[in-house]
């Protein structure tokens, strides 16, 4: 009998260790009670780390679950709240909800002992913050398809990276207190050199780099991390070399891209605070759909650097039916300039019709100011009748004026065709005795904005005839003829600018 009940208790004691158990509770959101569904619920191996996938479940819509089956042993239990709304974190023992993108084994979770018995595991999820902000340019243009990434306070990466969307942006869900570091790169570093500000530098985005801390309390709903990143400059096989700013005044473009450009003009008027010089840069160019488009844009320019943002204007009409009432303005873009020498220059810009970079090489360069002649000299003679000239009563429309030598000038006439859109025409002609001159206009078309641009396709065609007449320093007139739909007129001038050692 005694050997009988001695073997039954042997039965029961191996059975009893080959019992399951069973782990249950409910999720509720932390400070309410009310249940929150849907959440998987994942069990791991405690030593191991290895997530027990048999055991995965979701729960139920009153909040409440049920694991059975569970061998005894160690296990430790992740709480994943995947709803559309709300993005919660496990405030137990730091498990961590991680982006529906697999639970880090690393993360420490709660320790659970399972014996031939159940176990309740009751949870409150807290809801999570938010950190998010955006990449920009020196400029502060946003950069899209910008790779983002965080980091812990180790320098360990955490879950998940994330990509700028078109407006440079981007968010992502922080679930625990903890201080993270966050950087930002493009996979093109010939393009743009990342720099997270405050100034972290990152010039191989080295994942050893700290980028910008960020410490998140269950008191901060959403921390704002705003990346920047300078643009790289340009390799440039030749000389670099500073030179007097007021040389950079006269045209540039592009020989691959004949048919469009730039002018430049450093003023004699002191940038903010006194560092550098003013500049108006004018760009002649097209709209992406193949239209004459130009803009206008003013800056500074503090040694070989200039930063510039632009305007674009539209809705006037030419000649004698031109109302500034008309004419509306707004912001195009920005553009970076860096000028290597007196003949070479590079620009990087970004806009409403795009970004990209362009080499540049002088085309044009104000009599006196040019790279041969001494620093520091004034221009005097007609080379002081350089610059730009519009009418006050005509305001949104104007000329450009380079005297390129004794005799010769350069005129561009920026305003609007018939149907209200942006028209430019440019010419060459030659100044008499009195200071006049009669300049056969040409228009161009065929062109396209950006990487679309084909020089073949640019054609220059007779426009009509402007005659300019210079009287005072500051004063001049215009008349102009030209073919049907384009009539013919006459106006004042006024100088608009005046050029950096060119006062007349």
């Amino acid at each position: 009998m005694i050997r009988i009940c001695l073997a039954i208790l042997l039965i029961a004691a191996t059975f009893s260790a080959f019992a399951d158990g069973t782990i249950d509770g409910w999720v509720r959101v932390h400070g309410h009670q009310y249940p929150l569904h849907p959440v998987t619920i994942r069990v791991y191996d405690a030593e191991s780390g290895i997530e027990l996938e048999q055991f995965r479940t979701e729960n139920n819509v009153d909040g409440t679950y049920q694991i059975n089956g569970l061998p005894n042993g160690n296990y430790k239990v992740h709480y994943d709240a995947h709803s559309e709304i709300w993005r919660y974190l496990d405030e137990m023992a730091g498990n961590r909800y991680c982006d529906n993108a697999g639970c880090d084994i690393k993360e420490t979770g709660a320790v659970i002992t399972v014996n031939d018995d159940t176990r309740t595991l009751n949870i409150n999820l807290l809801e999570g913050g938010m950190m998010g902000g955006e990449v920009t340019d020196d400029r502060r243009r946003p950069i899209a398809g910008a790779t983002v990434e965080f980091f812990d306070e180790f320098g360990e990466p955490l879950c998940c990276e994330r990509i700028t969307d078109d407006q440079g942006k981007w968010a992502r869900p922080v679930y625990f207190p903890a201080k993270y570091y966050v950087l930002a790169r493009l996979a093109e570093p010939s393009v743009y050199k990342p720099q997270v500000y405050p100034r972290k530098p990152c010039s191989s985005c080295d994942v050893t780099e700290e980028g910008t801390a960020i410490t998140y309390n269950y008191f901060a709903s959403y921390l704002g991390v705003d990346a920047r990143l300078s643009p790289v400059e340009p390799g440039f096989s030749g000389q670099v070399k500073d030179v007097p700013r007021a040389k950079y005044s006269g045209s540039w473009f592009n020989p691959d891209r004949d048919g469009e450009g730039f002018i430049f003009e450093v003023l004699d008027r002191p940038g903010p605070d006194g560092v550098g010089f003013e500049v108006v840069v004018f760009w002649f160019t097209y709209t992406p759909d193949g239209k004459q488009a130009w803009m206008v844009g003013t800056g500074v320019v503090e040694g070989r650097l200039a930063e510039v943002d632009f305007q674009i204007t539209d809705g006037a009409s030419f000649g004698q039916n031109f109302d500034a009432n008309d004419v509306a303005r707004k912001e195009w873009g920005s553009m970076r300039l860096e000028f290597f020498n007196c003949s070479s220059a590079h620009a990087q810009y970004a806009g409403q019709y795009g970004s990209g970079q362009i080499d540049l090489s002088r085309l044009s360069a104000i009599d006196g100011l040019d790279c041969d002649d001494p620093a520091g000299q004034s221009v005097d003679g007609n080379a002081t009748l350089s610059g730009a000239w519009f009418n006050p009563a005509r305001d949104g429309q104007g000329f450009i004026v380079e005297v390129v030598n004794e005799s010769d000038v350069l005129a561009y006439w920026f305003t609007y065709d018939t149907d209200g859109s942006q028209m430019w025409m440019l010419g060459l002609g030659e100044l008499d005795e009195s200071g006049n001159t009669q300049i056969s206009m040409q228009r161009s078309s065929g062109g396209n904005f950006g990487d679309r641009f084909d020089p073949e396709s640019v054609q220059l065609s007779d426009w009509g005839e402007v005659s300019i007449e210079f009287g005072e320093c500051d004063e001049a007139s215009y008349s102009w003829s030209a073919p049907e739909p384009y009539d013919a007129g006459a106006y004042n001038l006024t100088r608009l600018t005046t050029l950096k050692n060119a006062d007349c």
